[in-house]
């Protein structure tokens, strides 16, 4: 379905590559009045290969003007008016239950990874006040790194990518940008970067450390690497 709606300037923040069809987008909702994410909102739905929104994150993409091709969630958070009025614009609606296995999120993507497989899939929204559903999310993402699909979260205050070694993470912003790592396995190895202000080479980093936390990019472009383990990489929008 046609979604109709201007993009706005593409922003020099973000992870790299730059995302390139064929990739899935699922809006599970974010802050309104964060003026970037509802730019990387419109950019990303725009071009998307099938975009579904779960629940409240309809909101989010009809604040940008668009509409999602699908539209999944048990409708708690949306009035009846707002899933009938996706209905008549077109989307298709995938109602469940309030009492299920899954989070409307995780629904979502499940829906875009059948139709899509393989492809890179981004979740816009997903981390705020509700701790667990951020904690999920996160965790949902490294898990679907090490399946290889690859999943990058974008919410207001920051882009999540999981570095799965042996592997790289690049992204880009301003000087001084705030970027961290965090381990999520007992060991990580191997660790190095490029384009930061503290470098790393061949460095072992143990679970629950914070000494790769609130690096920050030299230039405008850096990347975390490592041999083994499984790691997330957190590009903060503002210090």
């Amino acid at each position: 379905m046609p979604m109709a709606g201007a993009a706005g300037p593409t922003s020099p923040f973000g992870f790299l590559p730059d995302p390139t069809p064929p990739y899935g987008v699922v809006v599970a909702g974010g802050d309104l009045d964060e003026p970037a994410l509802a730019r990387e909102v419109a950019r990303l739905a725009r071009d998307a290969s099938l975009c579904v929104a779960a629940d409240g994150g309809l909101r989010l993409l009809r604040a940008v003007g668009l509409w999602p091709h699908v539209l999944v969630g048990d409708f708690d958070t949306l009035t009846a008016a707002e899933v009938e009025a996706a209905r008549a614009a077109g989307v298709e609606v995938q109602t469940f239950p309030a009492a299920k296995d899954l989070t409307d999120a995780e629904i979502a993507l499940d829906a875009v990874r059948r139709r899509l497989g393989g492809a890179p899939l981004y979740l816009v929204g997903g981390v705020g006040d509700r701790v667990d559903h951020t904690l999920a999310n996160l965790l949902l993402t490294a898990r679907w790194g090490t399946e290889g699909r690859p999943l990058t979260v974008l919410s207001g205050p920051a882009h999540v990518r999981p570095l799965v070694a042996p592997g790289e993470v690049r992204f880009r912003g301003a000087p001084g940008q705030t970027v961290s790592l965090v381990p999520l396995t007992p060991r990580m190895t191997g660790v190095a970067t490029e384009g930061l202000a503290y470098p790393l080479a061949d460095a072992t980093l143990a679970w629950g450390t914070a000494y790769t936390v609130s690096n920050a990019l030299v230039g405008t472009e850096g990347a975390f690497r490592a041999r083994t383990g499984i790691g997330l990489v957190v590009l903060q929008r503002r210090p």
